[in-house]
């Protein structure tokens, strides 16, 4: 049941006392990656799920967010390590990132993926995910995609994966 699954995403992350946290610390996930067909309401619960949560948190278009990314990396291309400059300033502002629409169709985008999320992870931000493609299934048949499976390595071990089947598109019902 995947409000189950968000709730026990929520306790794991979120209602955690410290003593709770250091037992469980290799068990928590810090993603949430929900998968599923077009119109099945990956996007309305995922909002639901968002809109209740207290934390600091944004939420974003996948593509709206690599063009911040870039950009950031650009006006800041003077400096090194601009993917921990990038990280960093995104975790001042948040602590849970919720990416509507995951998609990988750009080969830069898909190069410094690995990277970028190894760092969002380790500075501890956590991140839900609505995808019509499954996580294994990213960027399938794009170029170089050899190098791409380190980003699908780290996201299958730092995210939950849960698919949402439902037969109808309820865009659609009236």
């Amino acid at each position: 049941n995947i409000i189950e699954d968000l709730n026990n995403y929520h306790q794991n992350n979120f209602n955690q006392s410290l003593l709770r946290k250091f037992f469980k610390k290799k068990e928590i996930k810090l993603g949430f990656y929900l998968v599923g067909d077009v119109g099945v309401g990956k996007t309305m619960i995922l909002n639901f799920f968002f809109d209740q949560l207290n934390e600091n948190k944004l939420r974003l278009h996948f593509n709206e967010f690599m063009i911040e990314f870039h950009n950031f990396i650009f006006e800041n291309k003077k400096k090194e390590n601009g993917i921990n400059l990038f990280v960093d300033n995104l975790s001042k502002k948040a602590q849970l990132i919720y990416f509507d629409e995951f998609q990988v169709t750009n080969i830069v985008d898909a190069m410094i993926l690995g990277k970028l999320f190894k760092e969002i992870f380790e500075k501890n931000i956590k991140v839900i995910f609505s995808s019509n493609t499954k996580i294994n299934d990213l960027y399938k048949d794009g170029l170089q995609r050899d190098q791409f499976i380190p980003f699908i390595k780290i996201l299958e071990n730092n995210s939950y994966e849960k698919e949402l089947i439902i037969e109808e598109d309820y865009r659609s019902s009236k």
